[in-house]
């Protein structure tokens, strides 16, 4: 009598415990990772150096009734140009720092900032900081 030997190999594969390993991972790679949003701009900044220097800031400030000073001396609107040039050729590489009331016209801040900008200066307008209640 023959007997047959029976040496099937089954053809089937267990994907379960695969897919369990592969979500772990995945899951791992997840928790691991940086997630950093991507800059809306690219800008390549330039580096530091060890030395830092204290730049001067000159403050204009216009009041809602269009009254200009400068460095806490009132100054009229046709003197403004000239105080302000003077102002920055004393403090060359200065920054200013515009303080303009929230009740005038923006329209006249930013005639400032635009004044300041064609005379060299690097115009900042000022704001109040946010209190939280």
């Amino acid at each position: 009598m023959k007997l047959k030997r029976r040496n099937k190999v089954a053809a089937e594969f267990n994907m379960s415990s695969m897919t369990d390993i592969i979500f772990l991972l995945l899951i791992f790679f997840i928790i691991t990772s940086k997630f950093t949003p991507e800059p809306i701009l690219k800008v390549l900044l330039p580096k530091g150096s060890k030395s830092t220097t204290v730049k001067q800031t000159i403050r204009i400030e216009v009041s809602n009734e269009l009254e200009y000073s400068i460095d806490n001396e009132k100054v009229l609107l046709d003197r403004l140009p000239i105080a302000l040039n003077e102002a920055l050729m004393t403090n060359p590489g200065a920054t200013v720092s515009i303080h303009g009331d929230k009740r005038v016209n923006y329209e006249k801040v930013m005639e400032l900032v635009y004044m300041v900008n064609e005379m060299g200066g690097k115009p900042v307008l000022a704001l109040k900081p946010v209190t939280k209640k």
